[in-house]
């Protein structure tokens, strides 16, 4: 390898004393460069950090795995298939639930909610107990209570109150003609007696004893509308294959991730779209790299004139100006990377930048987002490089 191109390079970036506007026009391109990819690493520890914390509000408040029926919306002859999930090896806990939408009154106000009748054996899941902020979570010696989100509290103007009922409401199943309100709907009678707050996706749920549930759905005593498992430690794609084994095709099953597809799909079309961003951004600080490049061969024309009639090619002086646009951007990129980390350090160590008064934005190192910063700043200056200086010779 001819290595004098690269000397040349280094020499017209750290030795260039006498052309004060190549210098300023170099360090722009270098402070550009290197404070997008300070950004890039901020922005995407950052918003990984997001990530873990939207996951943990919001999936992981999910089972590990589900089981619904393939046909229908009813298990039937469930607790046989919960004996049978109950028996693998990796299956932690499973318990029964019963979900549906339905129609809610208190005094003179009406609200839709999304009613899910559980057991306590709910709170191996997920602890539904502890996120009861006022009030006191189900017991079940009274199956007539329920608790309820945010939404549904202020929509109801709906506390804590264990005198007057709340009414639920949900459609009877068939075809035949409705002459009065009871023949259009189950109803029970209920009390509110806890607020829980988990986070938005249940601000319009009631939690209530699964056989309240059941009595308003005229589900049978073993019949209900999903089974979840919690797998414990063992991964759950593994334990779906078991599950799958022991009960046929008559089941549908589901991970936890299949049941947030969407909120992961959203989640992760919101990273490409910051990305692209700060790539259209780091763009644009390319040009000043562009324009130090090309201004850097104009004020050395009458130096490449005398190295070609000394014999250097047009091949290694285009590389001699590769070379500089390769160490600006090498330099930047190595100054933002370390800067951007210890910028995200600090807000991990010390939280600077908060979202509220309590909570400080999280930030989480991966070393995929150090490859994505690395490559995406590397492929920009190493086109910008090669492009000028092949064009710009050739003028």
């Amino acid at each position: 390898m001819n290595r004098f191109p690269v000397k040349l390079a280094g020499r017209y970036i750290f030795s260039g004393k006498n052309a004060i506007e190549v210098n300023v026009i170099t360090w722009i391109a270098f402070l550009a460069l290197g404070f997008v990819t300070t950004c890039l690493v901020v922005i995407l520890s950052i918003f990984s950090g997001l990530e873990d914390v939207n996951l943990k509000f919001y999936s992981d408040i999910n089972p590990d795995i589900k089981i619904t029926p393939a046909q229908g919306k009813v298990i039937a002859n469930a607790d046989e298939v919960i004996s049978k999930i109950s028996s693998l090896q990796d299956v932690y806990v499973a318990t029964p639930v019963i979900e549906e939408r339905a129609f809610i009154r208190y005094h003179d106000k009406n609200h839709i909610v999304m009613m899910k009748g559980v057991k306590n054996s709910i709170n191996e899941i997920f602890p539904l107990d502890s996120m009861v902020r006022i009030g006191s979570p189900l017991d079940e010696q009274y199956p007539d209570e329920i608790i309820i989100g945010a939404n549904v509290s202020n929509k109801l103007s709906l506390f804590l109150d264990d005198s007057t009922p709340v009414e639920l409401f949900v459609p009877k199943p068939g075809k035949n003609l409705i002459q009065s309100a009871d023949d259009a709907f189950n109803a029970v009678q209920v009390f509110s007696t806890g607020l829980f707050f988990i986070n938005d996706k249940f601000d319009n749920h009631i939690f209530t004893h699964l056989s309240t549930a059941q009595k308003l759905l005229n589900y049978p005593q073993d019949s209900y509308s999903a089974i979840e498992v919690e797998a414990g430690a063992s991964p759950s794609s593994a334990v779906v294959r078991q599950i799958k084994d022991v009960l046929g095709e008559e089941y549908t099953v589901r991970t936890r991730q299949e049941l947030d597809s969407a909120f992961l799909k959203m989640m992760n079309t919101e990273n490409l779209i910051i990305y692209l961003i700060l790539v259209l951004i780091l763009i644009i600080a390319s040009f000043n790299l562009a324009g130090g490049i090309a201004i850097l061969i104009l004020d050395k024309r009458p130096a490449i004139s005398t190295l070609h009639n000394m014999g250097m090619k047009k091949k290694d002086l285009r590389l001699t100006f590769f070379y500089t646009g390769l160490m600006v951007t090498l330099l930047a990129l190595i100054t933002g990377v370390t800067l951007g980390s210890l910028l995200a350090l600090g807000q991990y160590t010390y939280g600077w930048v908060r979202v509220s008064q309590f909570v400080a934005f999280p930030v989480k190192f991966l070393v995929s987002n150090y490859l994505i910063t690395i490559g995406s700043v590397l492929a920009i200056g190493v086109l910008v490089s090669w492009f000028v200086s092949r064009k710009t010779l050739e003028n």
